[in-house]
């Protein structure tokens, strides 16, 4: 695991990035859209984890902070979910650079994982499938509610379905609506306690079973 900063002199991303070991065919290669705030925060080790599963079985791997966030560049006040849409694009655009992967896979957890859809949506050339990880559903608008005023509707899934890639898939590990247009999509539902709530925190425990079936399904 290698820590670095990219992206432009005024808007610097910390990120980390695990080489892919042994790699063999065609380069694969990952970008990680963390959640928000405390959700993040619990979700670390889960995503440390899997990104170093993923890093095992051939994929390079980049996880890094949104600007205004953790380790990178900006204050909170900076941040915006458009913004944060455009670090994506800048990680990808990374990660390519260094690995000379032609696409890649974005895996988002919670509005990590809206944020993934609408950049795979918009970026179709440049993301082979996308991870949708207990995305946040159209009812729970908290996370655009504290952002500068952002429109939930870009980042509905409902909306954004009909577009996302043919390769998608939504994992669920907790309580979750799905509206009827998503329905299309491949949904993997696994038992445990979901990564982002403050109990697995508190427990230690890691959903070995959605990082399994999340690794098998990307490669």
């Amino acid at each position: 695991m290698t820590p670095f900063y990219f992206g432009s002199p005024e808007r610097r991303l910390f990120g980390l990035y695990d080489p892919a070991r042994n790699p063999a065919g065609k380069v694969r290669a990952a970008v990680f859209c963390h959640p928000s705030g405390d959700e993040h925060v619990h979700a670390y080790r889960t995503m440390r984890q899997l990104a170093s599963r993923l890093s095992a079985v051939g994929v390079h791997v980049l996880r890094f902070d949104y600007y205004g966030t953790g380790d990178s560049a900006g204050e909170t006040g900076d941040s915006s979910i458009a913004g944060w849409c455009n670090d994506i694009r800048t990680a990808i655009a990374e990660l390519k650079d260094m690995t000379q992967a032609v696409d890649v896979s974005l895996v988002g957890l919670r509005c990590g994982a809206n944020m993934a859809a609408r950049v795979a949506v918009e970026c179709p050339n440049e993301v082979a499938d996308v991870v949708l990880w207990d995305p946040v559903t159209a009812a729970q608008e908290f996370f655009v509610e504290s952002q500068s005023g952002d429109d939930f509707h870009q980042f509905d899934l409902s909306l954004l379905a009909d577009d996302l890639p043919p390769r998608t898939l939504v994992v669920l590990t907790g309580p979750s609506s799905r509206s009827e247009k998503l329905e299309r999509l491949s949904v993997a539902r696994f038992a445990g306690v979901s990564p982002w709530i403050e109990e697995r925190t508190a427990t230690g425990t890691i959903p070995l079973e959605a990082l399994q079936g999340i690794v098998k399904w990307l490669t």
